[in-house]
């Protein structure tokens, strides 16, 4: 609600590019990640079934999902079932790592996007007579903002 309520005081965009910047540029942080930590993961993969220096199996598959899952199969018997189950799990588990990460840095986007605007409002009154009305809305505005941040960094 704080942020809504800072939002509305925001003054508003020139024009509907201006608008759509900021959630094209979220959405493409937020691919580009996704894709990156998938390839980091399936680079990991593939690295330790390569390069497997003591292997646990005959198989190398069986011998990574054997090593990926150990905690497992200190309580639980081998089978292949449930080494994939594990390995399902990692990797849900691994995305959602990601999914956190990606968001704590959508909310700095966020945040230094409502400070941009704010900038442009007052660049686009460079060298113009501005009443003391003016520059006490931008002042507190501004104070609203770095509260917005204390109170998401609090959090």
């Amino acid at each position: 609600r704080h942020w809504a309520a800072v939002e509305r005081r925001l003054p508003g965009y020139t024009c509907c590019l201006q608008r759509a910047r900021p959630a094209r540029r979220l959405k493409l942080v937020a691919f580009v990640l996704l894709v990156v930590s998938l390839m980091e993961h399936l680079l990991s993969i593939i690295s330790v079934v390569y390069y497997d220096f003591c292997p646990r199996r005959s198989d190398p598959v069986e011998s990574y999902l054997l090593g990926a899952s150990a905690q497992l199969f200190e309580v639980f018997p081998y089978s292949n079932w449930l080494a994939w189950l594990g390995k399902i799990q990692n990797v849900l588990l691994t995305f959602g790592w990601s999914y956190m990460d990606i968001f704590l840095m959508m909310l700095g986007m966020g945040l230094s996007e409502m400070l941009a605007r704010l900038n442009r409002s007052l660049e686009q009154q460079v060298r113009q007579p501005m009443p003391e009305a003016y520059w006490t809305w931008s002042r507190t505005l501004y104070r609203s903002i770095v509260e917005l941040i204390r109170e998401v960094d609090d959090a």
